[in-house]
């Protein structure tokens, strides 16, 4: 290929690859010389990345519409050891604290890797964590067990506004109650993660309970 420069001159330039319509002169034409090994393919399968769609709560400014709290509920993805939706909730999480926003994050799942922090959690089934903006990087943690009612935890507002009660038991009560889990759900299946013995034995008579003598 020949490319003229700024200052007038010609220069060849050699590509590495060069792919034409027709054949040039002086290119040789496929069959007119040796011929080319063709290899068979074999087909492999690709890991692709799973798609979950992740969705969260954001409580915004009622005059300028900014994001003041962004409440995440965590999901079986978010908590899988070395999976992509971890990485990228962990990379979404460090973004929302490096901001002037409130973080609270409701872990209601008993298995999975729980989210990073320093120190050790009290030994529990189910979290709750509340970071407020201006208070980083200490962060409250609310837990509680499977034996224990969902508790009510504070959600953080403006700077100047009074937190905001969240009642989680009555929450998941609305919803239970509305998508008729009690009609859909077997509770004959196993358990996963497992229960302890003990666990197992409450959570029998109460469902012993509940079916018509």
């Amino acid at each position: 290929l020949n490319h003229e420069s700024e200052d007038g001159r010609s220069r060849h330039i050699r590509p590495d690859l060069l792919i034409t319509d027709t054949f040039a002169p002086g290119v040789r034409a496929p069959g007119s010389g040796s011929t080319a090994l063709v290899i068979q393919p074999v087909n492999i399968t690709l890991p692709m990345p799973e798609e979950v769609r992740e969705r969260y709560l954001a409580i915004r400014d009622s005059e300028t519409r900014s994001v003041v709290t962004v409440i995440e509920v965590l999901s079986p993805a978010n908590k899988r050891t070395g999976s992509y939706d971890r990485a990228l909730y962990l990379a979404k999480r460090d973004e929302v604290l490096l901001s002037e926003v409130n973080l609270v994050e409701l872990d209601l799942l008993r298995g999975g890797r729980r989210l990073p922090a320093e120190g050790v959690l009290p030994p529990a089934d189910f979290y709750a964590i509340v970071s407020r903006a201006g208070n980083l990087p200490r962060a409250a943690a609310y837990p509680w067990t499977l034996r224990q009612p969902m508790p009510s935890i504070p959600v953080p507002l403006a700077p100047g506004d009074d937190d905001v009660l969240l009642d989680l038991q009555t929450a998941l009560t609305t919803a239970y109650d509305r998508a008729g889990y009690d009609y859909s759900l077997d509770y004959a299946d196993e358990i996963d993660p497992r229960l302890s013995p003990s666990d197992s034995e409450w959570l029998q008579a109460i469902l012993d309970a509940r079916v018509p003598g």
